[in-house]
């Protein structure tokens, strides 16, 4: 499984269980990364979430490990219950120094042979 996250200049990655930035560059690399994939969510993300298209959206289940994801898509404590199994990590620094209420995720548990990818997005 592969996980995509974004995250400001002070580490937050969300307030009220939304993103605290828009970025239509951060936007359309997401869009480019998970068309056509398998995306796996936390409850509290997936009730603000909107629709994305030809993408399937599963909604975690705290009492066990779902299988056959392509994509890890948050929130916080989704990233940290499956971190051991990503094998790819894809981070977007945005270039934004609002406060959230959610920080970055501790991944303690992340996988040692995660490959890490980080890109650098602006604000609109």
């Amino acid at each position: 499984m592969k996980a995509i996250i974004a995250v400001n200049c002070l580490g937050y990655i969300g307030r009220d269980n939304k993103l605290i930035w828009k970025s239509k560059q951060d936007l359309l690399h997401f869009k480019e990364l998970t068309l056509n994939q398998r995306l796996l969510v936390g409850y509290n993300t997936s009730t603000l979430l909107p629709k994305l298209k030809n993408r399937e959206i599963i909604v975690d289940d705290m009492n066990k490990i779902i299988e056959n994801i392509d994509w890890c898509i948050g929130g916080k404590r989704t990233y940290e219950k499956y971190c051991h199994l990503f094998t790819e990590l894809h981070i977007s620094r945005i270039d934004n120094y609002e406060i959230g209420d959610t920080l970055f995720p501790d991944l303690k548990n992340l996988n040692p042979n995660c490959k890490i990818f980080t890109y650098n997005f602006k604000c609109d």
